[in-house]
Formats: C-alpha cells, structure tokens, sequence
C-alpha cells in the first residue's frame, strides 16, 4: 500500500513537470554602451533548456531582462511592454493598439541607482505568449487612456567590428544578420523603428514557463497511472 501510494505521488510530480517548463531565451554576447528603444525576440530561438513542447503551445511570459550600460536614459518611469511584431506603428501607439501584448507589472523610476552591467529586470504576471512565435519588448511611458511612449533607456547592445567588406558587423547575433525581426532599435523614421544595422542586438535575457497541450498532460498522466495499476495487480 505504502509502494501504491509513493508510485503515485512520482506520477503526480511528473505530470505537474510536464506542466510547467521555465526555461529562457537570451543575447549576452556583447558590451557596448548604448541606449535602446526596443528588442525583438523568439519564444523558442536559444531556449535553454529547450522545453518538450511544439511550436503553437503556450509559453507564458514572467520576467524579461535588459542590462545597464554606462549611457544615461532619456526618461524616468520606465516600463516595458510586450508586442507581437517588431515594427508597430508607433503613431498614436496604445495598449489598445492590434499589436499589443501586454505591459510588466512593475515600473522602475530609472536606472540611475544601477551598475553599468546590472539587469534592468520587469516582471510579468505570466503573460500568455506561444512558443515559437516572434515578439518585441519595448521600453515605454505609459500616458492617459493607456497611450504608450517609446523611450531611449541605457542598455548594453552587441559589439560590432570592421569586417573584410569594409562594413563594421555584429561580432555575434542573436538571430543572422539578415533577420531584422531580431534586432535592436534606437532610432524612429517616421512611424516605426529603424533596427540597428546588420541586425544588431541588446543583451537580453527572457524568462518563460512553456505549458504542453492540456491533451498531452491527460494522456500522460492517465498512462502513468494505468501503468502502476497494472504493475500493482500483477503483485496481488
């Protein structure tokens, strides 16, 4: 009995394993000092550890990190809100907008009291993204009626060196440098960003608990508990 009841238990911590994945995506490859807008990211491109589940399962979102650099911020009340692309249009930008996510919990004052390398960290009430889709983390102010500023704060970005073509590349991407979608911005032409050249990068460090299909978790944990059953009967 005591066997049936511990055979159990191990089922039950598996399913509940099963469940729930924390696992990250990050860029910290890099040092430069710099001031950035914005960050586009994948739920799955780097995840370490890569969690069991297929691209459209739901990975919640709980806490994305920039890191301070030596430059100062062009504004105070920092918060960071998540979109669904990397180039919304940032005319008239709200958390109404189509593109619009969701907004971290908390708001920090500035980055002021920060080292030059410490994480700027916001954190997320599991904010439902899907695993493999494509995002942007956005630095904000957010005004009346939920209207959403972009602004300039103090973040480490990816090195660059002069390469053979006579250009100066990304000496390291977190995607290739040909996938804008994973870039860094700092500058705004006309209604949207203009990502830094090459597809260079902020160092980033994104924080997420990846779910499998409610299906997969009854089935698995019906055939673990099938399969004590049976080994339980053939002992009687």
């Amino acid at each position: 009995m005591k066997r049936s009841i511990a055979l159990l238990a191990i089922s039950a911590l598996a399913v509940v394993s099963l469940r729930a994945q924390t696992y990250n995506v990050s860029f910290t490859n890099g040092g430069s000092w710099s001031t950035v807008y914005a960050q586009g990211f994948s739920t799955s491109l780097g995840a370490t550890p890569t969690p069991g589940v297929a691209n459209g399962a739901e990975a919640d979102l709980t806490q994305f990190q920039f890191f301070k650099s030596g430059t100062a911020d062009s504004a105070a009340n920092i918060q960071l809100a998540i979109f669904n692309t990397m180039y919304p249009n940032l005319t008239g930008l709200t958390t109404s907008s189509s593109a619009f996510v969701g907004l971290s919990v908390n708001t920090l004052a500035s980055t002021a009291a920060l080292n030059t390398g410490d994480a700027e960290t916001f954190t997320f009430n599991s904010l439902p993204l899907v695993y493999g889709n494509d995002y942007m983390a956005m630095f904000v102010n957010v005004g009346p009626g939920g209207s959403l500023t972009p602004i300039l704060v103090s973040a480490l970005t990816a090195n660059y060196a002069l390469e053979s073509d006579g250009n100066y590349h990304p000496t390291a991407n977190y995607g290739t440098e040909s996938q804008y979608q994973y870039a860094a911005a700092n500058y705004i032409s006309g209604s949207y960003f203009s990502a830094f050249s090459y597809a260079g990068d902020a160092l980033f460090n994104a924080t997420l608990v990846a779910t499998p299909e409610p299906g997969v978790v009854t089935i698995l944990g019906c055939g673990l508990t099938a399969l004590i059953g049976r080994r339980l009967w053939r002992k009687r």
